[in-house]
């Protein structure tokens, strides 16, 4: 487990970028200062080159839960030069269009406090902007 997690260091710190989709999540049922550590299955698709299927190990920080991991979650990842099997998670893909934020990876929440939440992950990873946070927390806030 812990060359797992060293492999990921390094693949996040050297690999190239790419994007994936999630294809399944599961618990690996072991945890990290009793936070819990999943397999994830992914389709990863490297630019310029076919897309393949890869699985990596994410453990989840103190203040994420698994939403954003869920099934059909677009992510952006790193794939290490030499094996491509060897793929790393940076987080949840966020797409800025000129007019409009898209938050790729949150799936519609029934709960809005689970929304923002995952939300808030976003945004303490440095995935989006404050400004694209408060629009979409605009948006939680308004289906209450």
């Amino acid at each position: 487990m812990f060359r797992d997690l060293a492999v990921a260091k390094r693949v996040l710190q050297h690999g190239e970028d790419a994007e994936a989709t999630v294809l399944e999540l599961r618990d690996t049922a072991l945890r990290i200062d009793r936070r819990p550590v999943f397999d994830v299955h992914l389709e990863v698709r490297p630019r310029g080159r076919a897309a393949y299927r890869a699985r990596a190990k994410e453990h989840l920080g103190r203040h994420q839960n698994s939403a954003w991991l869920g099934r059909g979650a677009l992510l952006k990842v790193k794939v290490d030069r030499n094996d491509a099997s060897k793929v790393a998670i940076v987080g949840a893909a966020v797409t800025v269009t000129p007019n409009a934020v898209v938050i790729q990876s949150l799936p519609p929440a029934a709960d809005p406090v689970k929304a923002m939440q995952d939300l808030q992950t976003l945004l303490d990873k440095g995935l989006i902007t404050s400004e694209e946070f408060e629009a979409k927390k605009a948006q939680i806030l308004a289906r209450i």
